[in-house]
């Protein structure tokens, strides 16, 4: 199966703020059975729309709709990327959400896998942190499998209890 990782453009976030039909025309791509994947609300847009109206050079440091081969046709099944280049310590985050439909068919393992080869091909970069719900034990399954290790838990006010994974340079 191949994936890709097709960056968030200013036009295709305000089609999506219009709807996932309007988005997946911007994209080109077939529509999926519903929308928005988790975490991907107005706020979050917003956010992103924000970063790259300030500073275009961002892009590669922000985030990506997710495009999958579903039934012989491509659709957007996620979003995922950065939130923001490497900090002076070399760290950049990565975050992912699949639409529930798509998940357990191996797209988020590419997707992680392709973010962390993205991630290090930047040499500022020596560790990748990505942060998950603690009861979500699919996306920490997949993160280990990918090679992240947890490293700690930490509480965020809207999201509750995190687990946080981290993946080093090797």
């Amino acid at each position: 199966m191949s994936v890709r990782l097709v960056g968030f453009t200013v036009a295709a976030l305000d089609a999506e703020g219009v709807g996932a039909t309007e988005l997946c025309a911007v994209l080109g791509v077939s529509q999926p059975v519903d929308w928005p994947p988790p975490f991907s609300d107005r706020d979050v847009r917003h956010w992103f729309r924000a970063q790259l109206l300030a500073d275009p050079a961002l892009a590669p440091w922000l985030g990506s709709h997710v495009i999958a081969p579903i039934d012989c046709a491509d659709t957007v099944v996620g979003t995922a990327g950065y939130k923001g280049p490497p900090d002076a310590a070399g760290r950049v985050d990565i975050g992912y959400a699949l639409i529930t439909s798509y998940r357990r068919r191996g797209i988020g393992t590419q997707v992680v896998r392709m973010l962390a080869t993205q991630a290090f091909a930047d040499a500022r970069v020596s560790r990748i942190v990505a942060e998950t719900p603690g009861d979500f034990v699919a996306s920490r399954g997949l993160l280990e499998k990918s090679g992240f290790q947890l490293s700690g838990w930490r509480t965020d006010p809207e999201d509750g209890t995190l687990a946080v994974y981290v993946l080093e340079r090797g």
